[in-house]
């Protein structure tokens, strides 16, 4: 007969992989992609986000953007699953890259929507931000389900309605035939997400533990 503590730890296991993003490595050599925001009648914001291939596979994010409204943060930003429509109605983006069933409330990276950028590595919280991290949840790699180069970012206010949105197009290469990739492929990354990195890692060992149990 199966314990009950065997039973308990089975089911802190399936709450602690419901809906997990695995870790993308499979970005390197990869074209970069970035969004570009430009003024329009509705927002002043103005600036890039810039997605390049890691030195670990996973995903440099290069974050300059200016102009954001003096009132309405702190501002999430995220890849929406569709692009933005002919009309550029923000909208038509529709919701954030999800294949894995995450959810912006998880409290590890990894439990998070794949596009939830600003809630495992900070909003914005003024009218500016100038930053740089490795995202380890979504890839550049167009056979991987996390691969968003068709899709858009979208910049919210933070009761979540629109501000402006950017298509994602990809880069040029440089003069060797590759994208540039950045020494800080293993720099841990702020606002917090050391903790939640800290989280998944107790995920995997939760993991191992039910191996050996079974």
């Amino acid at each position: 007969m199966v314990s009950y503590s065997i039973l308990s730890v089975l089911a802190l296991a399936s709450v602690a992989v419901a809906g997990d993003t695995p870790i993308q490595s499979d970005s390197a050599d990869q074209p970069s992609l970035q969004a570009k925001f430009e003024k329009t009648d509705k927002s002043d914001i103005t600036g890039t986000i810039t997605f390049e291939p890691a030195n670990n596979g996973s995903v440099l994010v290069k974050v300059d953007v200016e102009g954001l409204p003096s009132s309405g943060g702190p501002f999430p930003y995220h890849i929406h699953e569709l692009p933005v429509p002919t009309d550029g109605n923000c909208t038509g983006t529709k919701m954030h890259l999800n294949p894995y069933g995450g959810n912006e409330n998880a409290t590890t990276p990894q439990g998070k929507e794949a596009g939830d950028l600003s809630g495992r590595h900070g909003k914005i919280q003024g009218q500016s931000l100038s930053t740089e991290y490795v995202d380890n949840y979504i890839s550049l790699n167009p056979d991987s389900k996390t691969y968003f180069g068709d899709l858009s970012v979208v910049i919210h206010f933070a009761n979540t309605s629109r501000i402006t949105c950017s298509n994602l197009t990809k880069l040029e290469t440089n003069e060797g035939g590759s994208n540039e990739t950045s020494s800080s492929a293993g720099v841990s990354t702020a606002n917090g997400a050391g903790k939640m990195q800290a989280g998944g890692l107790l995920a995997g060992a939760l993991a191992g533990a039910v191996a050996l149990l079974i």
